[in-house]
């Protein structure tokens, strides 16, 4: 007996049902982190809209940029979150949305750790702009890794589709 035909004699429910249900539960796991990056994309945009002066006076206390850039980037990258976060959760340009993701927690990321590397205290880290203020600590790095991983997987599974 070969296995196509042990195959062709199991029930229908098993032969094909089961190996269906692995794959959508499989599929579901692979877009817990595009949703997740999503999500959090559309609050911490939403946090910075509603303020995006106080953003931009957050921004300043970084101390990366000349004020120019600082503004013009507290004015933009709100948007950005917000729309690449709503193509995460919506599953539109989902490579796209995706890679934007990844290039946004890099350069989170890295101002992140250029300010604790070089010793610069800031009250609030911005994350949701004004909103849910907390200082910049380790812990914002740590968290700003997390997102980061977390968008490079949403962008495997992107290549994947």
């Amino acid at each position: 007996m070969t296995g196509d035909s042990m195959t062709a004699t199991r029930p229908p429910d098993i032969a094909q049902g089961a190996g269906r249900r692995g794959v959508r539960s499989a599929g579901r796991l692979a877009q817990l982190p595009r949703r997740f990056v999503g999500a959090v994309l559309v609050a911490t945009g939403l946090g910075k809209v509603l303020d995006l002066s106080g953003f931009a006076r957050v921004l300043a206390a970084y101390d990366l940029l000349p004020q120019v850039l600082t503004t013009l980037l507290a004015h933009t990258l709100p948007f950005v979150e917000l729309a690449t976060g709503i193509c995460l959760l919506r599953g539109l340009q989902l490579h796209l949305a995706a890679t934007i993701a990844v290039g946004l927690h890099v350069m989170l990321l890295s101002a992140v750790l250029i300010t604790l590397w070089r010793g610069v205290a800031v009250a609030n880290c911005g994350c949701f702009g004004v909103f849910l203020a907390r200082p910049l600590t380790v812990q914002t790095a740590v968290e700003d890794a997390v997102m980061l991983a977390l968008s490079l997987l949403a962008l495997r599974a992107a290549r994947r589709v």
